[in-house]
């Protein structure tokens, strides 16, 4: 069943055939005519054929049976060859198709027999536009706009079509037309100010802007998209007045208070910038992420008096909106970590972890808080808990089984170590730090095989790793084993980091246990020069000893006794004399 629609539509073809076949004119005979040229006059018995098919055409277009359609129409063409209507319909059918390059000669026929059908034009537009001749849409439009009544709603196709083409100024026109006729619309206005962005014309958006948000004065994401556009383009100050002077009419959008704040900041106004904030802030409707994308922003410039106190009430102010997230206690924790608080950093990090485990880096923050406050015992509970969350990651049994070397813990201590080597083995620095921590744990229980493997392995991952390089070379000198081994190490160590005060002691201790005293005297008066420390102190003050220097020594001696803990040797080698090793 017809709708009434296609009805109307068929009306309308049929009166436009009709006047096709009664306005023909008949031509010269002796000229050559191809069949859209072709011109005769229609018997009633030949009208009454084109109406039939035409409607049979029509009747088959409507059930999509294009083939038997195209087949009426081509009957049309054959009994009446300038028929508008049924050149309109082929290259309707052409291009449902597909069929760009068939359909646009009999859509351009149809339009220049009948120059007042808007529908003609239509077509031929849809059909330049689905071959990319932009350009030929642009005239037709224009063709239209001139010649048909009724069709000002087709500037903005206009408008569209110039756009792509990056003709702006002519868009523009086009924009404005239809602003004369349809009066002020927001939808023009917006095309507009997007034209005149892309023009460079930022003086002129903001004008539309303007336009747009006292027309709407209802609607505040107009004032938010222009308050946006002047952040984006550096009109800070702009922002700032613009902003200032809607905030009382739309108070309740947070939105608009992050933008000042925004603007604020980037004037160097950071106090006034996070005092506004606190509206926001205060908000459950805003966006989490954005109120901690924006508290990120100031981290960096911590601590700072003047903006301490203001993100500490504002860290108050996230955490009691959002008491149950756990990104607002971490971001609270990493607030106080800058300010190196760290017992509280600490403490919002463990509220963190206790509503959402999965969080890998505060994790991290928690156990490096624990180790710089020196709460081994902390160290090793809080990796335990972050081993359940991850247990694959090597990091972990890291903190540790270091915390447990740490508390002279070493079967615990190697335990852990050797359980977390195997997640670390794809990871050569990781590697060299597991087995350097290994040799470390099996030296301090006397076990120097075990200890020298585990150097070994690790230096191996990492020739370059300073830790065991520094702890391998002492050890073997203390064992007075492979001295010129633990020569090339130390060597290497002191080379690399010629101002490391414990470096350049285990040098010297090297060279000591060699017997090159001289040497060992000159590293450990380099060593003075940056860590003037008992135990550096008292080995200067043996080199001095051996070199035959005994006032000197004693001297030396003298002051690390006044500045070590342990007194008994070095009393009993001041007593005496004489060298206690």
């Amino acid at each position: 069943m017809m709708t009434i629609f296609r009805i109307i539509l068929l009306l309308v073809l049929l009166a436009a055939s009709s006047e096709a076949s009664f306005s023909q004119k008949k031509k010269n005979k002796n000229k050559t005519q191809t069949k859209f040229e072709r011109v005769q006059f229609l018997t009633d018995e030949e009208k009454a054929e084109v109406d039939h098919y035409f409607l049979e055409g029509e009747k088959y277009f409507l059930l999509q049976d294009l083939s038997k359609a195209m087949g009426a129409f081509q009957k049309v063409l054959e009994l009446d060859p300038k028929n508008a209507a049924a050149h309109y319909k082929i290259g309707q059918i052409y291009s449902e198709n597909n069929d760009m390059n068939k359909a646009l000669p009999h859509a351009i026929f149809a339009k220049s027999f009948n120059p007042k059908n808007k529908y003609y034009y239509l077509l031929v537009t849809h059909v330049q536009t689905s071959l990319g001749d932009l350009n030929a849409a642009e005239k037709t439009y224009t063709e239209m706009l001139s010649n048909v009544e009724g069709t000002e709603n087709y500037l903005f196709e206009l408008a569209a079509v110039q756009l792509y083409q990056k003709k702006y100024e002519e868009a523009l026109g086009s924009y404005q037309k239809a602003q004369d006729h349809f009066g002020p619309m927001e939808e023009i206005t917006i095309q507009k100010q997007q034209i005149y962005l892309k023009m460079n014309r930022l003086d002129l958006a903001i004008e539309e802007g303007k336009q747009l948000v006292e027309l709407y004065p209802n609607e505040p994401s107009h004032a938010l998209s222009l308050a946006q556009m002047m952040l984006s383009n550096d009109k800070y100050e702009e922002a700032e007045q613009f902003i200032l002077s809607k905030i009382n009419r739309y108070q309740n959008n947070e939105r608009l208070y992050i933008f000042l704040s925004e603007a604020y900041g980037k004037q160097s106004k950071y106090i006034q910038a996070i005092e506004v904030l606190e509206v926001p802030f205060a908000s459950t409707t805003l966006d989490l992420t954005r109120k901690i994308r924006t508290m990120a922003g100031y981290l960096a410039m911590l601590p700072n008096d003047e903006l301490n106190e203001p993100l500490l009430k504002l860290s108050e102010k996230l955490v009691e909106t959002h008491p149950d997230s756990y990104q607002a206690l971490a971001m609270t924790g990493d607030l106080y970590y800058n300010l190196n608080d760290r017992p509280k950093g600490r403490k919002y990090y463990l509220k963190a972890v206790k509503i959402d485990g999965s969080n890998y880096n505060i994790w991290q923050n928690i156990l490096s808080l624990d180790l710089e406050l020196e709460d081994y015992d902390a160290v090793i509970e809080h990796s335990k808990m972050a081993i359940e969350n991850f247990p694959n990651q090597a990091t972990l049994y890291y903190f540790e089984g270091t915390a447990h070397l740490i508390k002279k813990d070493y079967e615990n201590a190697l335990k852990i170590f050797n359980t977390g080597k195997a997640y670390a083995a794809r990871d050569s620095n990781m590697k060299s730090l597991f087995h350097g921590q290994i040799g470390d744990a099996y030296n301090s229980i006397g076990d120097h095989n075990k200890s020298d493997e585990a150097y070994e392995i690790a230096l191996s991952a990492k020739p370059d790793n300073d830790h065991v390089l520094n702890n391998y070379s002492y050890f073997l000198s203390l064992r007075k084993k492979d001295l010129d081994k633990a020569f090339e190490m130390s060597s290497k160590l002191v080379k690399d980091y010629p101002e490391n005060s414990t470096y350049l002691d285990t040098h010297a201790w090297v060279l000591y246990m060699m017997g090159d005293f001289e040497g060992a005297a000159q590293n450990l008066q380099q060593a003075l020069k940056y860590e003037p420390s008992a135990t550096i102190i008292e080995h200067y003050g043996d080199a001095l000893f051996q070199l035959g220097k005994t006032d000197e020594a004693i001297i030396q001696w003298k002051t690390a006794r006044d500045m070590a803990e342990d007194n008994t040797t070095l009393d009993k080698k001041i007593a005496d004399k004489q060298l206690y090793e």
